[in-house]
């Protein structure tokens, strides 16, 4: 294993991990699934560790952006294959640039939200428009994010840098989380982060 594919791999598991440390705190178990008032009262109790949360969201997305533009340069295949590779590097940066506004704007604008609620003022028509602008630029994360990480896991099940099971494996997930999305206009974007991380894992451990 050359030194660019173990960096690429060692990114790909870094990013995930920083971003699964942030999800742990036991008070915020039940914010994602909460309804609204318990949501925005569980963010105003509890701003630090939102913060925490949404901050580890976005070191997670840059450092796997990271590792799958490292893995691009560095992963011995064809001409094809490192296209691929390279352009599903160029489409989750950007994606995840727009996941990052999205935390980055949630990170404040919540607690703002969960104070005017609990002070009983008025947020209409503020949260609406707010909730219409994230909404679309989650969905935008989503797809787009979707897309790259199936066309990383095709290519990599192609080329066999990774155990056909694994990289099969790596497809299904992002290719379940579009269909829900398409289905329902909703999905986990915490599951994202896993196809990434199998790929790393399977690099680190020799699995191809």
């Amino acid at each position: 294993m050359t030194e660019g594919l173990t960096a690429a791999a060692v990114l790909l598991v870094a990013g995930p991990v920083v971003g699964a440390i942030g999800l742990t705190h036991p008070a915020l178990f039940s914010v994602w699934s909460a309804p609204r008032e318990k949501h925005l009262a569980l963010v105003r109790a509890h701003r630090r560790a939102w913060v925490a949360i949404n901050s580890g969201l976005t070191v997670a997305t840059v450092v796997t952006a990271a590792g799958l533009t490292v893995l691009a340069g560095a992963v011995d295949v064809s001409a094809g294959p490192r296209a691929v590779l390279a352009t599903v590097a160029v489409v989750y940066a950007i994606a995840g640039a727009l996941w990052c506004a999205v935390l980055a704007v949630r990170t404040r604008t919540t607690p703002a939200l969960a104070e005017l609620v609990a002070a009983g003022a008025p947020t209409e028509p503020a949260e609406n428009l707010l909730g219409a602008t994230l909404g679309g630029l989650f969905g935008a994360f989503i797809l787009a994010t979707g897309a790259a990480l199936v066309a990383l896991g095709l290519t990599l099940a192609g080329s066999g840098v990774i155990a056909a099971p694994l990289a099969w494996l790596a497809t299904l997930i992002p290719a379940v989380v579009l269909l829900s999305y398409l289905r329902s206009g909703d999905a986990i974007p915490g599951v994202l982060y896993l196809p990434t991380l199998l790929v790393g894992v399977a690099i680190l451990l020799g699995w191809s």
